[in-house]
């Protein structure tokens, strides 16, 4: 194994790292919720859900951690009576046939580096906190990162509590049916950690692709989502070509552009179209409507706005020689995150020492590390996903990887101690 360097230099100061009994757990944890075929069913809240945060808490307590809860439903777990706090955690909800990898691998590292400063009578500084986020992908209340949005103080409680999932459930009664309804004064706002770092897989292929151990986020990109309309007159399969007006050619010429200017920006731009509403949706039917999603991603503010730009252009010009109305406007829009200087460089510094080979990056997806870089001094740590592969059940990364992340948390956390 390529990290027995990194092993022996953390055991010659008294850690002791069992990286079998970290990969076992972490396979039998992420299988909670996992349907072979289909992927993880781990919703925010549903039963599988609370069944691998049961478990989690379970073990948490026999460590002689104190497990709170706050007003979000978010795991906090302390190790230690004194001095600041330095926070590992992640997220354990997935997406509907999602991966065992994405937010699970960050809890149960954490939870392996609390039992790992545990065991081997570590005095630290810092007091250890291990937080398991709620519905931080979005998937079943809207918006995403709402749990640590909440605590973080970046949405207020009549906000979260007010979202509704697809099957009229609010999330203020969910939390309640489920136990989960903490205590506001356990929010994470009120006693921010001095750091926070995350573990997560990279969900993109740069690492896999260039053969790089770790990935040092400089911070997440910029998020903004618009949604376009266009509205044409809707007409029976039999009209001919040149007497429709098809809503559903706007979307196609603004997908053809849209995709070309995005390759020219490969390395500072994403877009997607994610959502597609026609109507009426029938198979002998010319659309009468259109609407659809524009998700823009950059760590550059001024490409996603110069593409909102771009796109709205595209749409008026192919309106006006289609004969069709068109229209936009903005969903939400979630601002670039820069992450804490020395933390990304006691990151590096971690992997230098380990001989771990290591690349600066940025995070292209969304994480709870954005909002507790809000109240705390943040940093994240990524692993390479192969073949970039995630939010899927083909989301995979390697033994060797799980562990090489593991003993560069456990590096960073105990530099930072020191700091």
């Amino acid at each position: 194994m390529c990290y027995e360097g990194a092993l022996e230099k953390l055991r010659a100061r008294g850690l002791k790292v069992n990286p079998e009994r970290f990969l076992a757990e972490f396979d039998r944890m992420s299988r909670i919720g996992w349907v072979e075929g289909y992927g993880m069913n781990r919703l925010a809240l549903s039963e599988n859900h609370v069944a691998i945060r049961m478990d989690l808490m379970e073990q948490l307590k026999a460590l002689g951690a104190k497990v709170k809860v706050d007003e979000a439903g978010n795991i906090i777990a302390e190790l230690g009576e004194q001095g600041e706090a330095i926070a590992v955690g992640s997220h354990l909800d997935s997406v509907p046939g999602g991966g065992r990898f994405d937010g699970a691998y960050g809890v149960i590292a954490g939870l392996e580096v609390l039992r790992t400063i545990k065991e081997s009578n570590v005095r630290l500084r810092h007091r250890l906190v291990l937080i398991d986020f709620n519905n931080e992908e979005g998937s079943r209340w809207s918006p995403p990162l709402l749990g640590s949005g909440l605590s973080c103080g970046v949405y207020t409680r009549d906000f979260v509590y007010s979202r509704v999932d697809r099957n009229g459930v609010r999330f203020e009664d969910a939390l309640r049916n489920t136990g989960f309804m903490g205590s506001p004064e356990n929010n994470i706002s009120c006693n921010p950690p001095r750091f926070y770092v995350e573990l997560h897989i990279e969900q993109g292929p740069e690492l896999y692709s260039k053969g790089y151990d770790i990935g040092i986020p400089q911070g997440i990109v910029g998020i903004r989502v618009v949604e376009l309309a266009f509205r044409g007159s809707q007409d029976h399969a039999s009209s001919p070509l040149w007497a429709r007006r098809d809503a559903l050619t706007g979307l196609v010429i603004v997908k053809n552009k849209l995709e070309e200017y995005a390759l020219e920006r490969v390395d500072k731009l994403r877009v997607t179209i994610g959502r597609v509403n026609v109507e009426p949706n029938v198979a002998n039917v010319v659309p009468g409507e259109v609407r659809f999603t524009v998700d823009i991603r950059s760590y550059d503010p001024n490409i996603i706005d110069e593409t909102v730009k771009y796109i709205v252009e595209n749409g008026e010009d192919v309106a006006r020689r289609r004969g069709l109305d068109f229209e936009h406007r903005d969903l939400w829009y979630i601002e670039r995150t820069l992450f804490d200087t020395q933390v990304v460089k006691t990151i590096e510094e971690a992997c230098e020492e380990f001989e771990f080979k290591c690349l600066k990056t940025w995070s292209w997806a969304g994480h709870d590390a954005q909002n507790m870089a809000r109240v705390s001094r943040t940093g994240m740590i990524f692993i390479p996903s192969v073949n970039g592969r995630s939010h899927s059940k083909d989301e995979y990364s390697g033994d060797e990887d799980l562990v090489k992340g593991l003993l560069t948390l456990l590096n960073v956390i105990l530099a930072l101690d020191s700091s």
